[in-house]
């Protein structure tokens, strides 16, 4: 293929970090799961022949990860469009993200162990939900879950703002993100309920990155519910522990709790309010059923 098609690119930001922006949906990418060949992907998503990107963008993104260590940049941030790390659902493995494409996502892991390069985020979405994990080469690199030893950086994956999302009350999407958990050592935290967004604060010795979801997207409103903060501090290639301070908002949370506190930032008063829906999406109809309940006192912003 030639570059007409190109999107994937890189920028670099002084010594403080390059982000590297791949295609991992169309540029050369090897057949997909289409719902009706998933058989088919489950059994050749091992072979040494599928990519994601091709080799051209394949072989420029290993360049671009050993020039950004050699001219000592702090961090790598590699944007692309889907998960990563190797997540276990209840049906198994998804073979449209990373997980179908093992042999891809193994050369990268070989790339980055053995050319020694750390301090690596990862970025995703397309999941519709939440998702935070050590990057870890599973079953060929020795890694500590409760510690996060033996990681080469950090993966956040978010969700789409106004998006859809899955259709279960909370303590149904709160179980199966505890289930996921379960399953995948990597993965840290899991929230399936909120649509929203997530700031990433870049600094020469920390990143710090903030999740916050919104009560209903079925209606326009103000509202900003913080959900989760991390800390990946230079040269640990791991998250900080505990995890999210200990507590997150939603989902389930590796060696944590969760407190559905409903503590919410109304933004266009500046007041953080108790706040309550009775629904998180716009019904299948196109009809909103969503009702705002205050509870507690409400409480001003400093």
């Amino acid at each position: 293929m030639d570059d007409n098609l190109r999107i994937w690119r890189s920028f670099r930001m002084g010594k403080l970090m390059d982000l590297i922006v791949l295609d991992t949906r169309n540029y050369d990418r090897s057949i997909t799961t289409l719902g009706w060949n998933n058989d088919y992907i489950d059994l050749i998503a091992d072979d040494a022949s599928r990519s994601l990107m091709g080799s051209h963008q394949e072989n420029w993104f290993y360049r671009q990860l050993s020039e950004s260590a050699d001219r000592g940049a702090t961090w790598r941030i590699i944007g692309n469009q889907i998960i990563f790390s190797r997540i276990i659902e209840s049906f198994g493995i998804n073979g449209d993200n990373w997980n179908g494409y093992t042999a891809n996502r193994n050369r990268t892991l070989k790339h980055l162990y053995d050319n020694n390069i750390g301090n690596n985020i990862f970025l995703a979405g397309d999941s519709h939900q939440n998702w935070v994990s050590d990057l870890v080469w599973l079953g060929e690199k020795e890694y500590d879950e409760a510690t996060g030893a033996g990681g080469l950086g950090v993966e956040f994956a978010g969700t789409a703002v106004s998006s859809t999302g899955v259709r279960k009350p909370l303590n149904g999407t709160d179980a199966d993100a505890r289930a996921r958990l379960a399953q995948s050592p990597v993965l840290q935290w899991q929230d399936g309920y909120y649509r929203g967004y997530f700031v990433m604060s870049v600094g020469k010795d920390q990143i710090e990155t903030r999740f916050f979801g919104s009560p209903s997207v079925a209606t326009r409103n103000a509202y900003d519910l913080p959900l989760a903060n991390f800390t990946v501090v230079a040269g640990d290639n791991r998250l900080a522990r505990p995890v999210a301070g200990g507590s997150v908002e939603s989902g389930s949370l590796r060696g944590g709790e969760v407190d559905h506190t409903n503590l919410t930032l109304n933004t266009e008063t500046g007041l953080w309010e108790y706040v309550g829906f009775n629904q998180i999406s716009p019904a299948p109809n196109g009809q909103c059923l969503c009702i705002v309940s205050a509870g507690r006192d409400e409480m001003t912003t400093d």
